[in-house]
């Protein structure tokens, strides 16, 4: 079940450049937040594609807060259907050629999705941007540090076959690069981000921004998926191997770095 508006006021001519991608949870109490901070972006050729991941009439009210012909409301056919299924049913809706991914609960800065688009333009290669992003307490506001990680595409790339430096809520994308890659995937649970990354290296140019472009929440009752990755270990592997061999990179260094990867999860208990 889908509602969705054919105009876009800052795009009169058709799609708008970029669809921000939002799945939600039911009872997303920030949702506010995050959609208040799409609508403060200096690029305006823009819509929200929010998916529901389970009819919710609180989070309808709240994404009441944006001009009806800026939003466009999917619904999980399931509820609870989880993060990769809910992003897969809303990115057939995406009608921009550059879709921008974030989580119900972060705060994009004003800059953001300028900065993007135009580090879009500039590589026409580019298949998926980063940015780096800084964490914040959500019941106080505090800052709790930064989230940095390479920038240059072949550091970033071989970052990612050691482990994820890669927050979703910084990352836009084409949207055929997704599909080329198989979209995100069920079957990769609690790392399904991570999993999509692995498998968009070597058929797409990724990068990232040197720039502190979004806020990422951190509050109590967030899902923290350290420690579910342990069934994934082995999906993971697969995915870094075959990333690997696509980069020309040596496939046992990598694999012999996923083991290392793995006993430091385990020695801090993260599994």
């Amino acid at each position: 079940m889908t509602t969705a508006n054919t105009t876009n006021p800052a795009n009169t001519h058709g799609a708008p450049r970029v669809s921000v991608l939002i799945p939600c949870a039911p009872r997303q109490r920030y949702l506010e937040e995050t959609l208040l901070s799409i609508q403060k972006q200096t690029f305006q050729d823009w819509e929200v594609v929010l998916v529901l991941d389970g009819e919710c009439e609180e989070n309808r009210r709240m994404a009441a807060v944006l001009p009806a012909d800026r939003i466009r409301i999917v619904v999980t056919a399931r509820p609870r259907s989880g993060a990769a299924a809910a992003r897969n049913a809303g990115l057939p809706e995406c009608r921009g050629d550059l879709v921008a991914f974030c989580d119900g609960d972060d705060l994009c800065e004003p800059e953001r999705l300028a900065r993007q688009v135009a580090e879009f333009d500039r590589r026409p290669t580019l298949g998926m941007l980063a940015t780096w992003s800084r964490r914040f307490a959500s019941d106080t506001g505090a800052d709790l540090g930064p989230l940095h990680g390479p920038t240059e595409s072949q550091a970033l790339a071989r970052r990612l076959l050691l482990f994820n430096p890669v927050t979703t809520s910084t990352v836009m994308v084409r949207p055929e690069a997704v599909r080329e890659a198989g979209d995100f995937r069920d079957a990769a649970k609690n790392c399904e981000d991570y999993d999509l990354w692995l498998r968009i290296l070597g058929r797409a140019e990724v990068a990232a921004l040197p720039e502190e472009l979004v806020r990422y929440r951190v509050h109590e009752g967030q899902n923290s998926r350290r420690a579910k990755l342990l069934p994934q270990s082995g999906l993971l592997r697969r995915e870094k191997v075959a990333a690997a061999r696509r980069l020309g990179v040596s496939v046992p260094v990598t694999r012999i770095k996923h083991l290392a990867w793995v006993g430091v999860q385990v020695a801090n208990r993260r599994w």
